[in-house]
Formats: structure tokens, C-alpha cells, sequence
């Protein structure tokens, strides 16, 4: 394929059968393509911080969504020192960008076991990991964990079928304290919330934290700063790219 590469966005993963269908027709000429999409809530954490490949052509971020990536404590307090903002939400050094994020985190703690728990038992389309109308990136009014649990349990039964022995509500609470139990004080002092959490999530409830923080611009700010080499799943990425050039 020479030493171009070419990335095309396409609007979200649903589209992503219909692009791959096209690739393989034949009706754009290329020696090697790859898909590469966040993993969401499609398939589990690698144990490693590396990709997920699903033994074809799509690979899967390390981390829950794109936005995930664009947290960074550095960062964050890089922006605010920029928009001299430090008075107004207190923050002064890194140690303080990292405990505004780790009580964020803690805040969606039941709301994010229970997603992921939905997202393990759930296959294609069968049920959503929220309840919530307007999805990611906006919050139930309650995020305690028996409006979580509750909710989560009734998006299964709306869809259970005898067909399907693992949806079952003993099965759903286990599967829920599994990942309760990995949301422990350690997992928050790592900010391993900045790899499980859906970033739209994420940002939405630090935003509630902070008032009119300018999430847009902050996006802005981290993209122009980005450095993927901190990352192990997108250095892999670039290493598959190049292989191929």
C-alpha cells in the first residue's frame, strides 16, 4: 500500500459492518485495512494495556472510549493554569486535579459496575448498559447502587428469554459484585477509572462538579497536546500500521 495511510472516521460503530462490507467488495482498492473503535462496552478490559483484536479486521481500544484517553491529570492542570482558573475550583497542583477525578469517579461507581456488568451479559442488541433515554454522557438522576442495581436488572428483563440461562438476577448480582469488588480504594488511587469508565460518563459528572467548566475547549486543549505514546494500545496500533506501510 506504499507509505500512505489513509483514516476515515465513520460516525460510530453501527455503521462499522456496512463500511468493512464495502472495504471488502473490492470497490476501494487496498492491500490492508483495519478497523480500530473504542471498546465501549462490547467486550471486556484486557487484563494487559494492549488492544483487543477480534480475529479479523477490528481492533479494540484499551480503554472504554476515545474520550478516556483525553483525561489526564497533567493535562488538566496544564488547562486550568492556561484559563487561570485555579482559584475557582481550587486546584493548584497535580495532587489536586487527581482527587477531583477520583471523587468524581467514586460518585459513578455503582452506575459504572452496573454498566459493565449489563455489558457481559448482554449479546448484539439485546439490551442496552443504560437506562438512560440520551445514553452516554448523560447521568440518571440517582447513581446509588439500588437505583443502579434496580434499573440495570429491569433493562434484562425486558428482554429475558428462556433461551438464555444467563440472564438471571442471581447471575446479574454476581456478575455486579464482581466488578464492585474491583472498584475498590486501590483501583481509584491508580485512576484505573480512566480505563473502565465510559469517558462520556466520566466527563459528564466531573463537569457537574465543576461548574461551567469548559469541557469543549478542554477537548480542544488535550487534543492539541495529545501524546499516544503514553499509551500501550496505540503505540501497539501505530506498530500494526506501519508493519503494513
Amino acid at each position: 500500500m506504499g507509505d500512505i495511510v489513509t483514516i476515515k472516521p465513520i460516525g460510530g460503530k453501527k455503521g462499522a459492518n456496512a463500511i468493512i462490507e464495502f472495504v471488502e467488495k473490492g470497490v476501494t482498492v487496498s492491500d490492508f485495512y483495519l478497523f480500530f473503535r473504542d471498546r465501549d462496552f462490547d467486550c471486556e478490559v484486557p487484563l494487559e494495556e494492549e488492544l483487543y483484536f477480534d480475529g479479523n479486521k477490528t481492533y479494540y481500544s484499551y480503554r472504554t472510549t476515545i474520550e478516556n484517553y483525553l483525561f489526564d491529570t497533567s493535562l488538566f492542570l496544564q488547562f486550568v493554569e492556561k484559563e487561570r482558573m485555579e482559584l475557582k475550583y481550587g486546584i493548584r497542583n497535580e495532587e489536586d486535579v487527581k482527587g477531583i477525578f477520583i471523587e468524581t469517579a467514586k460518585d459513578l461507581r455503582c452506575y459504572q459496575a452496573v454498566r459493565h456488568t449489563l455489558g457481559e451479559l448482554r449479546f448484539s442488541n439485546s439490551f442496552n448498559t443504560t437506562w438512560v433515554i440520551d445514553g452516554s454522557g448523560h447521568l440518571p438522576p440517582k447513581l446509588d447502587l439500588k437505583h443502579c442495581q434496580t434499573n440495570g436488572w429491569n433493562l434484562i428483563q425486558k428482554a429475558v428469554s428462556k433461551n438464555n440461562e444467563k440472564w438471571t438476577k442471581s447471575n446479574f448480582n454476581s456478575k455486579l459484585d464482581k466488578y464492585l469488588e474491583l472498584f475498590d480504594d486501590k483501583f481509584f488511587a491508580e485512576l484505573k477509572f480512566l480505563v473502565y469508565y465510559q469517558g462520556k460518563d466520566f466527563a459528564k459528572a466531573l463537569t457537574n462538579k465543576l461548574s461551567d467548566f469548559p469541557l469543549k475547549k478542554y477537548y480542544k486543549f488535550a487534543k492539541e497536546h495529545f501524546d499516544y505514546r503514553k499509551f500501550g494500545d496505540l503505540v501497539e496500533l501505530k506498530k500494526i500500521v506501519e508493519k503494513e506501510k
